[in-house]
Order: structure tokens, then C-alpha cells, then sequence
């Protein structure tokens, strides 16, 4: 009986630990509220997932009556075009040490412009796994640190025509 009893407690330990470090982006993003990116609905964000995992062209009407597509989609990592001028960055990054029993963040990068024009990301949005906002950024790993910053463009005074400039 005790036998038993301990390869239950075993087992079920096992099991937790293995949920908890299974965190994945896409598992997030079905979850996220409407109010973080009002372009796409629940309904939006769920075909998006569905589109890309059938190997289709990840193109939905959003609520504005707009065309957005979704380009990557990873356990870690989102890409979303939301309209011509718009693209979001979204990261599940680790952080260095756990923060109010998380060891996770998410960080939305919005980067406005395209390649024929000037791109520049805004500041990076971070939120909790369970989408609060945070008002202070945890240490981030090395590794996750260099991905965010990555995905940051900045603006690229060189991409602004000559009469703009003088």
C-alpha cells in the first residue's frame, strides 16, 4: 500500500512539473483578452492558430474590416501583420529569477512602418503569463534578453528621403 501510495505521489509530481515548465505562447495567446490587441477577436486569434498548423495562409478579417496575417508562430514566439503598417512581435521570455511565482513574461513588440518605409518598434508591452500588466520588467535571461532585443527596431534616420531632412 505504501508502495502504491508512493508511486502515485511520484507520479502526480512528476506530472505538475512537467505542466508548469510546458508553457507555450500559442496556449497564451488563445487565452489573451481582447483588450491587449482589439484587431483580433478570440474567434480571430483561434483561426490564426488553426490556419498555421494546417500549413494555410494565416489570414483573417479583423475587426476594423482589415486583412491581418500571422507569419511565425513557434512555442516561444508570434509574428502578426496586422495591417500594411503595423506588425507585433509577441515573446514568451524566461526571466533570471522567478517573480511572484513566475518564470515567465510575455512581451509584445509593436513595430509600425514597413520595408518601404521608416520602422520603428514602440517600447516593449510586458504582461504576467496570466496577461496583467507589469509595471517593472524581471531580469530576463541573457539569451532572452538578446531575442527581445532583437525584435526592437529602431527608427533608421537614414530611411527618411533627403528633403525630409533639411
Amino acid at each position: 500500500m505504501k508502495r502504491l501510495f508512493f508511486s502515485f505521489l511520484v507520479t502526480f509530481s512528476t506530472l505538475a512539473a512537467v505542466a508548469t515548465d510546458s508553457v507555450t505562447i500559442k496556449a497564451l495567446f488563445k487565452e489573451m483578452p481582447d483588450s491587449v490587441i482589439p484587431y483580433l477577436s478570440k474567434n480571430n486569434r483561434l483561426d490564426l492558430i488553426d490556419f498555421m498548423e494546417s500549413n494555410m495562409k494565416a489570414e483573417i478579417t479583423n475587426a476594423f474590416g482589415g486583412k491581418s496575417l500571422m507569419t511565425a508562430l513557434t512555442n516561444d514566439y508570434i509574428n502578426i501583420r496586422l495591417n500594411a503598417a503595423c506588425q507585433l512581435d509577441i515573446l514568451l521570455l524566461s526571466t533570471a529569477q522567478t517573480t511572484d511565482n513566475q518564470s515567465y513574461i510575455i512581451a509584445i513588440v509593436r513595430t509600425i512602418g514597413n520595408e518601404n518605409d521608416v520602422i520603428e518598434s514602440e517600447s516593449p508591452q510586458f504582461y504576467t503569463v496570466d496577461w496583467k500588466p507589469l509595471t517593472a520588467v524581471p531580469l530576463l535571461t541573457d539569451t532572452d534578453r538578446k531575442r527581445l532585443e532583437s525584435h526592437v527596431k529602431p527608427l533608421k534616420i537614414s530611411k527618411f528621403p533627403d528633403k525630409a531632412i533639411n
